[in-house]
């Protein structure tokens, strides 16, 4: 049996992925700690995120609830408005163990208009699937803002040379 670490703290990591465009882009991912102990350090971090993974342990009910009751209310409130949020159900591999059914943490996701997958880390079923996944809307959804920000930028300024030749 695979060992299984748990995430202690705040671990970052700079990563290189290939899009499905061919282009790499580098990404700063941040795993923190779901435990109560780092909830008032991950909040800065929601602050700044491009994107977020929600991880629950489908063998555990408790695990689900915070997604519930703790990690989505706080998402809305501190991350951009709409940000590209996959929710991923993990241990698939423990199916005899099961507490949470795949369709709860669908539905879940549909509530929220997330994103849904079953993953194994163990077994690395779905995990770097989930992680294109999340890299490919985030990037597409910076690029869309991105694009809307230099349009109203356009805008304004085509607005301030109206008001010069009138004046």
């Amino acid at each position: 049996m695979p060992l299984q670490f748990a995430t202690t703290g705040i671990e970052h990591n700079q990563e290189k992925y290939l899009l499905s465009d061919g282009s790499i882009i580098y990404c700063s991912l941040v795993d923190t700690g779901g435990t109560e102990r780092f909830r008032a350090i991950n909040e800065n971090y929601f602050r700044k995120a491009d994107g977020c993974i929600l991880v629950y342990d489908i063998t555990n009910e408790k695990s689900f609830e915070e997604i519930k009751e703790y990690y989505i209310p706080k998402i809305k409130e501190k991350c951009i408005k709409n940000i590209k949020t996959i929710l991923l159900g993990n241990k698939k591999d423990k199916e005899n163990e099961r507490v949470i059914s795949e369709e709860e943490g669908l539905t879940l996701a549909l509530e929220n208009q997330f994103m849904f997958k079953e993953t194994t880390c163990t077994e690395k079923s779905n995990v770097f699937n989930a992680f294109q996944i999340i890299i490919e809307f985030t990037n597409f959804d910076m690029k869309k803002r991105k694009r809307n920000d230099n349009e109203t930028i356009k805008i304004n300024k085509k607005a301030q040379k109206k008001k010069k030749k009138c004046c």
